[in-house]
C-alpha cells in the first residue's frame, strides 16, 4: 500500500499569497481535493491523506508531524507563487536526498505537461515541510497569484483540474501506481476556457519579436520568430559584449558566451539609467516572466521592481541594483 500525504498549504488566518481576487490558501486546497479524489478513484493500493480538507491553520512543523506520525511514503505541498513572475516550479530540500531527486525528476515534467505552462525548473530550498518530514517530500509551486494572466487561469475551475490531475500522473508514475480496472489509461487534460489563456505563449511571442529584431540592428541576424531559445539568448550576450566595448573598452571577443571574461567586464545598471544595456537588462527580465513596461531602454520604476521580484525570487541582495551576481542569474 502506497501512503501519500498532501498538504495545501496554509489556511485559516494565514491565506498566503493574495492578488488579483485569488487567495493561495484557496487554490492549494482545492488542487488538494482534486488530487486525493483522482488517486483514490483511478488506482489501487493507494491511501491517500491531508494535512488539512478544510479551511484552518496549521503549524508547518504540525503539517510535518501528521506526515511522519502517519508513516507517509511521499509529502506533497501544494502552494502558489508571487513576487513578479509566472510559470511552474518545484522544490525539494537541500540535501537532496536521493529518492526526493529521482522523485521530483519524474513528477516536475509530468505536472509540467499537463498545465502547459512556462517552466521556472526544479530546485532546492530549506524549506520547513521538506527540512522536517522524514519521508522524500516535494513542494509544487503553481503559477504566480500577482500575475493576471496566470491568477486568470488559477480562477479556471477546469485549469485547477487540470494542475491536479499533472500531480496524480506525476505521484503515480514515479511510485509505479496501478491503474483500477476501468481506469483510463491517463486522464485527458481539458482545456481551459478560453477566456483564461495567457497571453504569453513560448512561440509567437511578439514582444520577443521585438527583442530579436533589436539584436539584430547590430547585424547579428538570428531568427525572428518570438521564440525565446538559445539562438536569443545567445544573441543577448553578443549585445552585451558589444556594448561593454562600445561604451567601457572592455575588449570581450563578441561570441555569445557568457564566460569568465565577460562576467568579470560587467558593470552595475541601476535605476535611471538609459540605453541598450538597460534593453539587454528588460529582454532578459522578460523572457524570465517579468513585467518591465515598455521595451525602451529605461531603467523606470517597473524595471526596478522587476529586478526586485527576480532578486527576491533567486535569493540574492534586494537592492535593485543589477550587479554581476544578478547578472549571471539572468544569463544562467
Amino acid at each position: 500500500m502506497t501512503k501519500i500525504f498532501i498538504d495545501p498549504g496554509h489556511g485559516g488566518r494565514d491565506p498566503g499569497a493574495v492578488a488579483n481576487g485569488v487567495q493561495e490558501k484557496d487554490i492549494a486546497l482545492s488542487v488538494a481535493l482534486a488530487i486525493k479524489k483522482f488517486l483514490e478513484e483511478n488506482f489501487d493500493n493507494i491511501e491517500v491523506k491531508l494535512s488539512r480538507e478544510d479551511d484552518r491553520f496549521l503549524s508547518l512543523s504540525e503539517r510535518a508531524r501528521l506526515a511522519n506520525a502517519w508513516g507517509a511514503d511521499y509529502f506533497v505541498s501544494i502552494h502558489c507563487n508571487a513576487g513578479g513572475g509566472t510559470g511552474f516550479e518545484t522544490f525539494i530540500h537541500d540535501s537532496r536526498s536521493t529518492k526526493s531527486v529521482a522523485y521530483q525528476n519524474v513528477v516536475h515534467p509530468e505536472i509540467l505537461t499537463t498545465m502547459g505552462v512556462r517552466d521556472r525548473g526544479k530546485k532546492a530550498a530549506n524549506f520547513a515541510v521538506l527540512r522536517l518530514t522524514n519521508m522524500p517530500a516535494i513542494l509544487t509551486e503553481n503559477l504566480f497569484i500577482d500575475n493576471p494572466s496566470d491568477a486568470k487561469l488559477l480562477k479556471d475551475p477546469v485549469f485547477l483540474q487540470q494542475v491536479a490531475r499533472g500531480h496524480v500522473e506525476g505521484i503515480a508514475k514515479a511510485f509505479g501506481l496501478k491503474r483500477k480496472s476501468g481506469a483510463a489509461s491517463r486522464p485527458a487534460a481539458s482545456k481551459p476556457s478560453k477566456q483564461t489563456q495567457p497571453k504569453r505563449t513560448v512561440s509567437g511571442d511578439q514582444v520577443v519579436r521585438v527583442i530579436q529584431e533589436f539584436i539584430n540592428t547590430y547585424g547579428f541576424n538570428i531568427a525572428v520568430d518570438g521564440i525565446a531559445g538559445p539562438q536569443t539568448m545567445r544573441g543577448l550576450v553578443k549585445v552585451l559584449q558589444t556594448e561593454l566595448n562600445k561604451q567601457f573598452g572592455r575588449g570581450l571577443v563578441i561570441d555569445g558566451i557568457f564566460g569568465p571574461r565577460t562576467r568579470a567586464a560587467l558593470v552595475n545598471v541601476r535605476a535611471g539609467a538609459r540605453g541598450n544595456l538597460t534593453r539587454v537588462l528588460q529582454a532578459l527580465l522578460y523572457i524570465k516572466g517579468y513585467d518591465v513596461g515598455p521595451f525602451d531602454g529605461i531603467f523606470g520604476g517597473k524595471t526596478e521592481t522587476a529586478v526586485r521580484s527576480f532578486q527576491r525570487a533567486n535569493r540574492l541582495t534586494v537592492d535593485g541594483i543589477v550587479g554581476p551576481q544578478t547578472w549571471g542569474h539572468m544569463f544562467g
